[in-house]
């Protein structure tokens, strides 16, 4: 029988005026929905953000053509007592994207006409540094002490990941082995499949997607969970079928985009929480000493593989 998960965001859906949901991550998720109608609306709402703070429900029906019990089980799908809610959290956050922006412009002001790539370098930092806080925010810590509890636990550690999840996978992993975990990495469906089938007790899947629709994840984890083995996923997307078959779920940061634009900053974020991971791993191992000193040996042992640093050629003097 399948566990209760106890986690999720870990956060409360509403306070009354949607104050405490971060409403653009539910949005996204919203809109990767299979219910294409559910999808459709959402993916309105992300695309005239601006409108819909000031819209009525009998309006934006009318402009989304679905009924008003539509937007009002729509609102209910993200977690809001109703369409108020919704257009009171929207409201909140273009405030906040505007008060950002007057004081970007502030800055540029000046400080005069920004250099176009000048201009790139900052937005991007900026970018990333939304997605680090926004981690901050959605990451349960009952959830992240399971899923530590759950690999200290472990005898083996099964990374999981495909597409842009796999290097984030990869990571976790050499950052498992420098901890001395026994851990592997897959990003074959094939090969997964052959792992799944000859897994045994004591091992842990450890997922990584975005979406949290990956087929082929979402079927190892059925399969590992019928035969009693822990589940671990990192997602976007709390309602993803993904966390259904998951016995730890944590909720990565997503960008005020569709999914096709998600890249580095979806994996800075699943990057930050496999970096809480592995702190709190190395701080609560029953042999934290030895993984400092078996840390320095491998240190010594890579070094080995680097040339060595040439000495500076002397100046020449006139």
């Amino acid at each position: 029988m399948q566990q209760k998960k106890k986690n999720l965001s870990g956060r409360p859906a509403t306070d009354g005026g949607g104050v405490a949901i971060d409403i653009f991550q539910k949005l996204v998720a919203a809109a990767r929905s299979p219910d294409r109608t559910m999808a459709a609306l959402s993916q309105w709402i992300i695309d005239h953000q601006g409108q819909v703070a000031s819209l009525s429900i009998s309006s934006l029906a009318e402009k989304t053509e679905v009924s008003e019990t539509t937007v009002f089980r729509f609102c209910k799908l993200l977690g809001l007592n109703g369409y108020k809610d919704l257009r009171l959290a929207l409201a909140e956050s273009r405030g906040l994207a505007l008060g950002a922006q007057l004081a970007e412009a502030t800055a540029t002001a000046r400080s005069g006409k920004e250099d176009p790539l000048a201009a790139v370098v900052r937005r991007v930092i900026e970018v990333n540094s939304e997605q680090l806080l926004k981690t901050m925010s959605l990451v349960s810590l009952p959830a992240l002490d399971e899923a530590i509890a759950t690999l200290l636990a472990a005898d083996h550690i099964h990374l999981v990941g495909f597409g842009s999840s796999a290097p984030v996978a990869f990571d976790a992993y050499q950052r498992f082995l420098c901890l001395g975990l026994t851990a592997s990495a897959h990003s074959d469906p094939h090969v997964l499949a052959a792992i799944t089938a000859n897994a045994r007790p004591g091992a842990v899947f450890f997922g990584i997607t975005c979406s949290g629709r990956t087929r082929d994840l979402i079927e190892a984890f059925e399969t590992a969970g019928s035969r009693g083995i822990k589940r671990i996923v990192i997602t976007s997307d709390e309602n993803a079928p993904a966390t259904k078959v998951a016995d730890t779920v944590l909720i990565s940061a997503v960008r005020r985009s569709p999914v096709a634009r998600e890249v580095i900053a979806t994996r800075i974020s699943q990057l930050a929480i496999v970096e809480m991971i592995c702190v709190a791993l190395a701080l609560n191992h029953p042999e934290a000493k030895d993984i400092v000193r078996d840390t320095s040996l491998l240190e010594r042992e890579i070094a080995k593989k680097r040339l060595p640093d040439r000495p500076a050629a002397p100046r020449k003097t006139r």
